[in-house]
């Protein structure tokens, strides 16, 4: 009986978010939702203020007042969503080209000549590019959105329930707080997301056939599954097929996943020659 012959395989190098894109991406957010946060705490307290003192409608004033706002910022998030979503994958896009160049290079040869484009928005590219793009709008519009409508309702239940002054100061920063946060968690789960959906579709594009699982480092949401090696049941370091997603062990059915997928997760796929 012939001996089944061992697979081999030949790893690339790791396609490794760039990690200058996530922190402009991140700096963005967090000027675009500090300049809302900022003038909208001082001039909701200031309006609390000075209309109380001179025994006028605090309320009234109030809601013309978050209603202009509203109207400002809404308008200028729409804008700055897609000028920052686009630059943002765009920036994720030439980071992909240039480690998956680097990649084929490598498994040809250093100094062999490397025909194949990585860097045409086609096809599937182009498919997870706008989808990228589309997704990062959405959520870059939502900042505004439930920042103002927590903030109504803060600056509403202190008129109201003659909850003070002091309350509402505090409700003010504590939302404000909420969504910077919330704009650095954006930037640092959708950059990543970006680049691993490019990843898979470039190297499709480019002929590649398989993937490695690579765990992404350590972060504060590490899934031990995602960690652990595959010749312990765990997803590192398994390969796949492109266009195929790994097996999800803590599942009780069949349900496949892909690195960055998962909220926050910082795996990423490895491209892979395997010979049978």
């Amino acid at each position: 009986m012939a001996k089944k012959k061992k697979e081999q395989i030949i790893l690339g190098s790791p396609l490794i978010p760039n990690a200058g894109v996530r922190a402009w991406y991140s700096k963005e957010l967090n000027a675009l939702v500090s300049g809302m946060d900022e003038r909208t705490r001082r001039e909701v307290l200031e309006i609390f203020r000075t209309v109380a003192k001179k025994g006028g409608s605090v309320e009234s004033q109030e809601r013309i007042l978050l209603n202009k706002l509203r109207q400002y910022y809404g308008d200028l998030f729409k804008r700055k969503a897609k000028e920052l979503a686009q630059s943002m994958v765009s920036k994720q896009n030439r980071s992909v080209s240039a480690a998956l160049r680097a990649t084929i290079t490598g498994f040809a040869g250093e100094g062999a000549f490397v025909p194949v484009k990585t860097n045409t928005i086609t096809g599937q590219v182009l498919q997870d590019f706008k989808a990228a793009v589309s997704q990062n709008v959405n959520l870059i519009r939502s900042l505004h959105s439930q920042y103002f409508e927590r903030i109504e309702g803060a600056v509403f239940r202190a008129i109201i329930d003659r909850q003070g002054q002091g309350y509402l100061r505090d409700e003010l920063l504590k939302y404000g707080a909420d969504s910077k946060r919330r704009a650095r968690n954006i930037a640092r789960d959708q950059s990543h997301k970006a680049y691993e959906a490019l990843s898979r579709s470039r190297m499709e594009q480019a002929g590649i056939q398989y993937w490695q699982w690579e765990h992404g480092g350590g972060t504060k949401t590490v899934r031990h599954y995602h960690i652990l090696d595959v010749s312990k049941g765990g997803l590192n370091h398994s390969v796949h097929k492109i266009g195929e997603k790994a097996f999800d062990p803590t599942k009780g059915i069949q349900r496949g996943i892909l690195p960055g997928e998962l909220p926050f997760c910082t795996c990423r796929m490895r491209p892979v020659i395997k010979f049978d």
